[in-house]
């Protein structure tokens, strides 16, 4: 697993972005970073996750709190398409039975 984690420092400088920043995305759920000898480590599923926040934040000038209601409501998005398409599914097997 460490072959895929980031250095929480090699991000901050890669994207110009504090480490406050990064602390503040986990302290509200939006990410979640790996302490391994008291260095802090991004895993690299978050890293993506990272960098849309930060787009979110510099690009469309959105807070914390905006964030993780932008999150929230990406979540509830991802869960009724997954639904629609589950539906669909099962619709198209009873039409396959008619």
């Amino acid at each position: 697993m460490e072959n895929n984690l980031i250095s929480i420092e090699d991000v901050c400088v890669h994207h110009q972005v504090q480490i406050n920043f990064i602390r503040s995305l986990e302290d509200f759920g939006l990410i979640h970073t790996t302490v391994i000898k008291k260095s802090i480590w991004l895993d690299s599923d978050e890293l993506s996750k990272l960098e849309k926040y930060l787009r979110l934040s510099h690009d469309l000038d959105i807070n914390l709190e905006g964030l993780h209601a932008v999150a929230h409501l990406l979540t509830q998005l991802d869960d009724m398409q997954e639904e629609i398409l589950s539906l669909r599914n099962e619709l198209n097997y009873y039409k396959q039975i008619n």
